[in-house]
């Protein structure tokens, strides 16, 4: 079979790090990624009791930890005191919860972009603005960082607060099985519409890009699935395993 990643120039995404192999949203998956050839590295954030800013996908500790618990329930020098790594394999004992200014520090001497999903907005009143703020206060230009949000609302909050950062909306595959997105409404206030692979066909592909809006769908693990949407015309693949799609 032909592999189209050797002919394209499809962005590939390293979803919570290279997560296949390593434990996800953590330095020992974040640091292979950014020495590796990828474009850019995904990331998600959630808030603290104390009022840090935290890369975590899921509200609990519970899948990804030695822990149990809300994160919000938590300061963050209690999360610190579980294991981030074992979840994963023993190997990788000792790997802590990062913060997203530890990120920001981390990719700051990479040529990689950064993805951040901003995880359940509602529950972190004014996170949009928080975030925007660490970006500030670390120079971090628009040009390095995408934000993207499940939740429309936030990301037009974003749009309204007039950030120079890209922003994108994530269309998840319950919500989207059997209807449309309204593009021209997404448009007005994202640049990505960032979907499900499986919903990705020849229909969405022409009317994402008709309204300038960038594809980039989640979470491609195979060369045949990948190769299919490169041909759909895709602009960036979010994977678990992204140089092992060529």
């Amino acid at each position: 079979m032909h592999n189209y990643l050797d002919d394209s120039r499809v962005m590939l995404i390293a979803h919570r790090g290279f997560s296949t192999d390593f434990p996800e949203n953590t330095r020992a998956a974040f640091e292979p990624a950014l020495e590796s050839s990828i474009d850019m590295l995904e990331i998600d954030i959630h808030r603290t009791k104390d009022n840090y800013l935290v890369v975590i996908h899921d509200d609990t500790i519970n899948r990804t930890s030695n822990g149990k618990g809300k994160v919000k329930d938590y300061s963050l020098n209690a999360l610190r005191q579980f294991d981030y790594g074992v979840a994963k394999h023993i190997k990788f004992k000792g790997q802590h919860l990062m913060t997203l200014e530890q990120v920001l520090l981390l990719i700051k001497n990479h040529p990689q972009k950064l993805l951040i999903e901003i995880k359940q907005p509602h529950i972190y009143p004014e996170i949009e603005q928080q975030l925007i703020d660490m970006l500030k206060k670390h120079d971090i230009s628009e040009e390095k960082v995408i934000i993207q949000s499940f939740d429309q609302k936030c990301i037009r909050n974003l749009y309204e607060m007039k950030v120079e950062f890209k922003l994108g909306v994530l269309i998840s595959k319950r919500k989207y099985w059997y209807k449309m997105p309204n593009f021209d409404k997404i448009a007005v206030y994202a640049d990505y519409v960032n979907p499900h692979y499986s919903l990705v066909n020849h229909k969405f592909m022409t009317a994402a890009h008709s309204l300038e809006l960038s594809v980039m769908p989640y979470t491609v693990n195979e060369p045949s699935i990948a190769n299919k949407l490169i041909m759909l015309g895709v602009d960036g693949l979010i994977s678990d395993n992204p140089t092992k799609l060529k």
